[in-house]
This record gives structure tokens, C-alpha cells and sequence, in this order.
């Protein structure tokens, strides 16, 4: 594996990006602003869930499991803030926060901001935003579920200087999405996809209409500029498509 493919551009280490939206269907109308995490997770796994009827009938001499449906997924994932600096690299607007007060450091308000942009309601939604996770080839959308703040380190202020949050995101589909998924066969519906990493216009266009040959016009409808480097997490529009071929 070359280097490349380990680094960003420039040398940079890739970081995990977190957006943040105000709306369940994560377009950029309901953008509200992104941020980089201060140190890369060493680790997340992913739980997945399935809804079994477990009733039993009177008399069984076992209870049959019934499948319901299959369930939402939880990420679990640790994030560290670090307001020493004693081994941070690269930009993130986090750290700037925590380094603009030099004259009484503390990772306390950074924590504060995290918890109302991802956890905390939404005033105006009357509920909490919803979070898209991008790192690599992975992107998990959904919601901040559970948190958990461990202080491990203060100053001689008794100011906190470093935290862990330790956080479940529970996914979420919204149901125009579920829809969309639950018909990906049919090209005579409109579709909508989130671009992954190491896709092509051309294989995506081959998955939902059993053919390449309307890549352009999909990278017409969408006003792509150049086909070839789609942005990884961008949502694409794939409209019915008359076949003449």
C-alpha cells in the first residue's frame, strides 16, 4: 500500500469529518456546518439489531421466533479533546478552539459546542440534529444517542484539560430514502444515492439502470463538472431515463 493511500494530500493524516444537519434527509439545504475530529479513533464497531417476535403460545413446548424487521445499526465510538497540544497535528476548527484561550486552557467549552451542535434539541426543530460520519470509505448517518464525558487530566486551576467522549450513534433512514432503497431496481423511478469512496458515475449509473451508456446525462442532470472526482458523501440524483439503446 502506497502512502498515498495512507495520507491525504500534502502529507496530511486523513481525519474523521463530522457534519452536522438540522434535517433527517442530510441534503445541503439543511447543512448546518462540519468539523474534523482532534485524533483519529483507534477503534469504533458497529451494532447491528434485529426485531424477533418472541411471544409464545399456550402450551408450546417452545416459543417460534417470528422476524419483525430488521433493526437500525449503533456505532460506538471514542473521541478525544486535548487542550495541551502535546501531541496534536494538523488544523481542525476544535483545536483552534482550544488553543484561543492560551492564557486558561480547558477542554470544557469545546464540550459544551460538541453537545449542543450533536446531542442537545435542536430549538428550532424541537429535536436533536442528526449527524453524518465520514471517514475513509466509511459513512454513517444518523443520531447521538448516548454520551459519556470522562475527565482525565487538570490544570492546577482545576480546569479540565483533556476528555474522552465516549458516544453511540444510532442510524437513521429517512423514509423517502427507505422508498428509494426498497425500489433500487427500477429505472423508471427517481433515485437518490450517496456517493461512496472508490465508486464511478459509470458504475452507479450501471446499478440502477443495467447499463453505463447514461453516465453524461446523469452528470448533466446533476451539474457535475467533472465526472470523474465526485465528492465522497454528496448526494447524486439519478431521474428516469428513457433507454434508446
Amino acid at each position: 500500500m502506497a502512502l498515498g493511500d495512507i495520507f491525504g494530500q500534502l502529507g496530511e493524516l486523513e481525519k474523521m469529518v463530522i457534519e452536522v444537519y438540522s434535517d433527517g434527509d442530510y441534503s445541503q439545504g439543511h447543512f448546518l456546518k462540519k468539523f474534523q475530529v482532534l485524533y483519529n479513533p483507534a477503534s469504533y464497531y458497529k451494532d447491528y439489531k434485529m426485531e424477533l417476535d418472541t411471544q409464545t403460545p399456550v402450551n408450546a413446548a417452545d416459543r417460534p421466533l417470528q422476524f419483525k424487521y430488521t433493526g437500525g445499526k449503533d456505532m460506538k465510538i471514542d473521541l478525544l479533546l486535548d487542550a495541551t497540544g502535546a501531541s496534536y497535528s494538523g488544523s481542525s476548527d476544535l483545536q483552534q478552539s482550544l488553543i484561543d484561550d492560551a492564557q486558561r486552557p480547558s477542554v470544557e467549552p469545546v464540550v459544551q459546542q460538541f453537545l449542543e451542535d450533536c446531542f442537545t434539541k435542536n430549538p428550532e426543530a424541537h429535536r436533536p440534529n442528526y449527524i453524518k460520519l465520514i471517514w475513509g470509505p466509511m459513512i454513517f448517518q444518523g443520531v447521538l444517542t448516548a454520551i459519556k464525558v470522562n475527565y482525565s487530566l487538570f490544570a492546577t486551576n482545576g480546569n479540565p484539560l483533556r476528555a474522552k467522549l465516549d458516544c453511540t450513534f444510532t442510524s437513521h433512514t429517512s423514509l423517502l430514502q427507505q422508498a428509494e432503497e426498497a425500489q433500487q431496481n427500477s429505472p423508471d423511478l427517481t433515485h437518490y444515492r450517496i456517493v461512496e469512496a472508490a465508486t464511478t458515475l459509470p458504475l452507479m449509473t450501471y446499478k440502477i439502470y443495467n447499463s453505463a451508456d447514461y453516465y453524461l446525462e446523469i452528470a448533466k442532470s446533476n451539474k457535475l463538472n467533472n465526472f470523474r472526482k465526485l465528492k465522497q458523501g454528496s448526494r447524486l440524483k439519478f431521474p428516469p431515463i428513457k433507454k434508446t439503446k
